[in-house]
């Protein structure tokens, strides 16, 4: 004759099968899973030349900015200036510009230093934010 164990016994065997149920529910949105990690991956060479191209358009604008100020400090003498804190060299000009572009700082930040320095880098830095966030990234959010 059972005991009173055998219902215990019953109603243990019953959870146990719940979780499994519950285990391939889980396993069916999985597969779903698995799509998007493929479509990741398959999306990565694209990701690869986008971060190319906006590299040579960092390093580029940035040269060309880096260059007129600092011709600008030697030749005015305006030491610790905001626009020779932001482009004192390359690395800090690509990282001010890489900054403006994703949204590290507001952009004007950077840009208005500029206008001190010339009209022409000004609106160079101004044509790079129009590239840079209105076609290139509106690009790859349309792409991907």
């Amino acid at each position: 004759l059972p005991g009173p164990g055998a219902a215990v016994g019953k109603i243990l065997k019953m959870v146990r099968m719940a979780k499994v149920l519950r285990l391939l529910r889980v396993l069916r949105f999985l597969s779903e899973l698995r799509v998007m990690a493929m479509m990741i991956l398959n999306s990565m060479m694209s990701l690869f030349w986008l971060l190319c191209l906006l590299v040579a358009i960092l390093y580029i604008v940035a040269i060309i900015i880096t260059q007129g100020v600092t011709e600008y400090v030697n030749d005015s003498g305006t030491e610790g200036s905001a626009v020779q804190e932001a482009y004192s060299s390359l690395f800090w000009g690509m990282l001010s510009l890489f900054k403006a572009m994703s949204g590290g700082i507001s952009w004007g930040e950077v840009a208005d230093p500029l206008l001190e320095v010339s009209y022409i880098y000004f609106l160079l830095f101004l044509a790079y934010i129009f590239f840079t966030l209105f076609s290139v990234l509106n690009i790859v959010t349309g792409v991907f």
